[in-house]
């Protein structure tokens, strides 16, 4: 048996955690990693987030969603160093959201939007072309468009954090056709939102796009009569040649074949895109980049952000460590649900592969309905619970479970599943929350 799957006390277990992540060593060597990776870092955050953030920037003019609403577009934090008080209960690092809606007042409404980036002889066509979001209470039946509440977070963030949570191939499509034919979700198809990403990723490398290709990673544009020309796989695993001026085309507009009906616009040949004061790039690209050059400027705080509240004291032993306890707690959990899954697999599903499959079903089961403060779970958070089974049984049944075994578990689990959630975030909040409170006592 390897020796990563020999059973370990917890006590090793939480040793090794301190000496990894909360010790001087493992606070210094985890600085030194981090500068020892910028550059790979760089490049990853350019090629992911760029995509990620124009994608949405395109998507929310056809679906009438604001900027400010979009995650990961607005997740970006900065830096605050502590008063002597905070640095006493170990706060070595505040971070706090940056607040895009007071910076940007075209991310919070579409006309500032529409006005600020687009130019004066698309301007009134394009707002007209936008059907108004409906407010409950507020506008007249009729007159606005509501989303239902989970379309609407899938669509706001959801489909992204999949993008990251699966490879950008079938296994990415096939896990997003199960959340659309789950929810039904009839105005975002899933075609509609791989496409739409997959024709960015290419043109990302295939052409060199600004605002978009980076330097060293894209190749010159091949054109044919005025246009450029990239190759593209489509959702239903056609190889594509696509034509394109610029990268609104991209973003949003309606390509035959590849973009459906309602889901893009017809675009002139030149960009829409208004270019202020003689630059070269729109507001909403100047706004993508600064954000990416934030991101990376600030790798090396994130020592910080995984040694936080965490005492001098507690760095020299891990059994004054608060920290190292609140990271027994999750995994004593954790053990409790894998022992308490593996007795109840049937003895033709017990094999070693198949038993953990079924162990990291019911931790997602608990996980991903309890998350703190990661983004992009919101579509799952927003499910019902007989919404979030039926899209987690169809999910586990993809991966070559049996369903019947599947129901048995979440049945038994439904005992303890509501607590064992709300305890998962109690105990994640715990550190933070005490620290802060003393720190202001002082």
């Amino acid at each position: 048996m390897p020796k990563s799957m020999i059973y370990k006390k917890p006590s090793s277990i939480k040793r090794k955690y301190h000496e990894k992540v909360l010790s001087d060593d493992g606070v210094y060597t985890t600085w030194i990693r981090n500068l020892q990776v910028s550059e790979i870092f760089a490049e990853y955050v350019w090629l992911q987030f760029s995509v990620f953030d124009l994608n949405q920037l395109g998507l929310g003019l056809v679906h009438s969603i604001l900027p400010i609403e979009y995650e990961p577009l607005i997740v970006n934090f900065e830096f605050e160093t502590p008063s002597t008080e905070e640095t006493l209960q170990g706060i070595w690092a505040k971070f706090k959201p940056v607040r895009y809606d007071l910076m940007y007042k075209w991310m919070t409404d579409f006309r500032y939007y529409v006005l600020e980036n687009i130019k004066e002889e698309f301007q009134s066509t394009l707002l007209q072309m936008m059907p108004e979001k409906a407010k409950y209470g507020v506008t007249r039946y009729g007159m606005g468009i509501y989303d239902p509440v989970v379309v609407r977070e899938f669509l706001r963030a959801t489909f992204h954090k999949l993008r990251l949570l699966r490879k950008p191939d079938v296994s990415w499509l096939d896990t997003m056709r199960q959340v659309v034919e789950t929810l039904d979700l009839t105005r975002v198809t899933d075609k509609h939102i791989f496409n739409r990403m997959s024709l960015l990723f290419s043109a990302q490398t295939n052409a060199f796009v600004l605002g978009l290709s980076l330097l060293g990673k894209a190749k010159l544009t091949e054109t044919k009569d005025g246009w450029g020309v990239i190759p593209m796989i489509d959702a239903d695993g056609n190889l594509l040649e696509v034509k394109f001026r610029t990268l609104d085309h991209l973003q949003m507009g309606f390509i035959l074949g590849i973009t459906p009906l309602g889901m893009g616009f017809l675009m002139p040949k030149e960009s829409i895109y208004k270019l202020k004061d003689g630059k070269k790039n729109p507001p909403i690209i100047d706004f993508v980049s600064k954000k990416i050059k934030d991101i990376i400027s600030r790798l090396s705080l994130s020592t910080w952000s995984y040694s936080n509240y965490n005492k001098p004291e507690e760095m020299a032993d891990y059994h004054k460590s608060d920290r190292t306890t609140q990271y027994d707690l999750l995994q004593t959990q954790r053990r409790f649900i894998e022992e308490w899954v593996r007795a109840r697999i049937p003895a033709d599903e017990a094999n070693p592969v198949k038993i953990r499959q079924y162990q990291n079903a019911v931790l997602q089961l608990v996980a991903w309905k309890a998350k703190r403060h990661r983004w992009g779970f919101g579509g799952w958070k927003a499910m019902t619970e007989d919404e979030f089974k039926s899209w987690w049984l169809e999910h586990w049944s993809s991966q070559g479970l049996k369903r019947e075994v599947l129901e048995r578990l979440y049945e038994g689990a439904k005992i303890w599943l509501s607590h064992i959630r709300d305890q998962k975030i109690r105990l994640g909040e715990k550190i933070k929350r005490s620290r802060l409170r003393l720190a202001m006592s002082i």
